[in-house]
């Protein structure tokens, strides 16, 4: 026996073990889905305050009432063994089933605590009403500017306002049918007291140094003992909600079974 007829029986142990290995690899990772969906808002990480966890409760049911559509929202401490948040977003997503079965009308907002990524994962259905593009923007003016200020659920709930507002849009109806709040609508997270805005102090220390500046050093002097206002205001204050009120009503039936195709966009935090 030539030594390739010894070698064979060795080469084609190898070949299957590492079949088997991507098998067991696929199914691993599919496994890794252990969440059950107890509602339309899912906070594994324990980081949504009651208030905006009730608020984001009433807006998705009312949202699925009007329009048939369906966004959820969760939270995990990691994405891990997912690589990434679009994996693990989409397949959380297509595993759940959120959206009507055949119109694919679902969206899920992720939230991954130690990977500091947040995440719109947008149905077939809705990749019209929110492109990838819509979902960043989404994302960069309502829901980071509360993340980096660890307001949690108060930024995934603007992210849900936003959602909702463009589900709204596709379908023709007032966002308010939706019970989304008039103020929620238009929040911004408060300005930081510590925040010093420079580019006013910039420009003058410029103009100075090119010239005009004895005329203009009284101005200075009086104007930097002038109270300052903020420059914001609203946005969301402790117990803004109100307390209460806010209850879901009625138990969680579960998905429709819509499907993904990776549209959304995500952000790091």
């Amino acid at each position: 026996m030539s030594r390739r007829q010894l070698r064979f029986p060795c080469s084609r142990r190898r070949i299957s073990l590492f079949l088997l290995f991507l098998l067991l690899g696929a199914g691993f990772l599919s496994a890794q889905i252990p969440y059950k969906p107890t509602g339309f808002v899912n906070d594994f990480a324990g980081v949504i305050d009651p208030e905006s966890a009730q608020l984001m409760e009433q807006i998705s049911r009312s949202i699925q009432k009007k329009t048939g559509a369906q966004v959820a929202v969760v939270t995990v401490d990691s994405i891990a063994p997912f690589p990434t948040i679009e994996e693990f977003s989409i397949e959380l997503a297509q595993s759940w089933g959120i959206g009507q079965k055949g119109k694919d009308d679902g969206v899920l907002i992720v939230l991954a605590m130690k990977e500091r990524k947040v995440r719109i994962e947008v149905g077939y259905g809705l990749e019209g009403a929110i492109p990838d593009s819509v979902a960043g923007r989404i994302l960069d003016e309502r829901v980071i500017p509360f993340l980096r200020q660890q307001q949690w659920g108060k930024g995934l709930l603007q992210g849900l306002v936003g959602v909702g507002i463009r589900i709204a849009e596709e379908k023709g109806i007032d966002p308010k049918e939706l019970m989304i709040p008039s103020a929620q609508i238009a929040a911004r997270p408060k300005r930081s007291k510590e925040g010093i805005d420079l580019g006013p102090l910039i420009f003058i220390l410029i103009f100075l140094f090119i010239g005009g500046g004895r005329f203009f050093w009284p101005l200075l002097f009086l104007g930097s003992v002038r109270p300052r206002r903020g420059r914001f205001g609203g946005g969301f204050g402790s117990g803004g909600f109100g307390g209460g009120g806010f209850g879901g009503g009625g138990s969680f039936g579960g998905f429709g079974g819509g499907s993904f195709g990776g549209g959304g966009s995500s952000r790091g935090f």
